[in-house]
């Protein structure tokens, strides 16, 4: 390759609001901006003026959604026409966000410019195997692009089951350890829960499944970090003892973290994720992790790195927690084999330079 910077065109979710997606942005932004002297970026906004705990109504998702994807469109044009980039690397949590990314890989591969469509969650072989308009949509869309890259096993061999002629690489979600505390070791007793508290996190089946730990084990107590809707709190409230939780609310990533260090078990039980960040960030701070068979996380834990439960099963979350209160050497057999994984598999390092990768593959071709 010539000796010059590759332009890369992002069209990413930029926090706020904060999530999944949007984290990552920021740490490949820093990352860039901070290290990368021979990646020259430019970045589209895709990400939602008003998320889910903020009430996002189907108003929100079709009228404005459609007024904003006609804008996305524009600002593509205009950055092809001004400043032409080399690769566009687009992420998609899926959903009618497809309906957008179609028109804008179609633009890419009528301007001749080759792109990444990366796939930010594990629904893939669901919405394959039960043939859902979503499935009809991502079709579309990875026949457009260039390059499919997902975050999961699962996901990549789905794709090349139902879509081999795909070119689809597989390559996992980074972390940047230097912005996390030293771990620490704790005796605090508690369990925390990091991530929005809606329903599809779980939420509902760990507060069930806490009641029966908090009698068995009252010196424990468990802490939910991250923002509620006011209305959902209060369901929460009233429907579950409340017995030995601690609500703390949304707090600053830095704020998380501290907490996070300073807490003995993480537990993430959603319904659905694609690479939750904060099984890394618990990763990284030495937590032994109870998290769902979910989107790339039984990828994450495997090798004995974490406790891994079904969804939407309160009885396993109440095994799982209780196996982990009452084995101090299984707790820290677990963390340290996380950390150990998270040290070798995904730092930003190690991730950047598959991207870098990828990127250069697509200008060789």
């Amino acid at each position: 390759m010539e000796n010059r910077k590759i332009k890369i065109c992002f069209i990413i979710p930029v926090p706020p609001p904060y999530g999944g997606i949007a984290n990552w942005t920021q740490l490949l932004c820093n990352y860039i901006t901070n290290s990368c002297c021979d990646i020259e970026k430019t970045v589209i906004n895709s990400a939602p003026k008003i998320r889910e705990t903020e009430g996002r109504t189907m108003w929100n998702r079709v009228v404005n959604s459609g007024f904003t994807m006609v804008m996305k469109y524009k600002e593509l044009n205009k950055i092809i026409r001004c400043d032409r980039p080399d690769v566009i690397h687009i992420t998609t949590s899926g959903q009618l966000a497809i309906i957008r990314d179609i028109i804008l890989l179609k633009t890419a591969k009528l301007k001749g410019i080759p792109t990444i469509y990366h796939i930010r969650f594990g629904r893939i072989k669901e919405i394959a195997e039960n043939n859902t308009i979503e499935w009809k949509l991502i079709l579309n869309a990875f026949k457009l692009a260039s390059t499919v890259m997902v975050i999961d096993k699962t996901t990549y061999f789905a794709i090349k089951e139902y879509l081999p002629e795909v070119n689809v690489v597989c390559v996992p979600n980074p972390i940047d350890i230097s912005r996390l505390p030293e771990p620490k070791a704790s005796n605090s007793k508690t369990v925390m829960f990091l991530g929005w508290l809606i329903k599809t996190k779980g939420i509902e089946e760990l507060l069930t499944a806490w009641e029966q730990i908090h009698k068995n084990f009252s010196e424990w107590s468990i802490r939910l970090v991250g923002p509620c809707k006011e209305e959902y709190l209060a369901y929460l409230k009233c429907t579950y003892s409340f017995e030995g939780v601690i609500y703390e609310g949304e707090k600053s990533h830095d704020e998380a973290m501290n907490l996070l260090n300073s807490s003995e078990i993480f537990i993430l039980p959603s319904y659905t994720e694609g690479f939750p960040n904060s099984v890394l960030e618990a990763m990284a701070l030495s937590k032994p992790i109870i998290a769902t068979r979910i989107g790339a996380i039984p990828d994450i834990l495997a090798d004995k790195c974490g406790v891994l439960i079904n969804s939407k099963d309160s009885t396993e979350i109440v095994e799982a927690l209780k196996y982990l209160i009452e084995n101090d050497k299984s707790r820290h057999l677990i963390s340290k084999n996380a950390n150990q994984k998270l040290h070798k598999e995904y730092t930003i390092d190690t991730i950047f330079k598959n991207y870098t990768r990828e990127w250069i593959k697509l200008l060789e071709r």
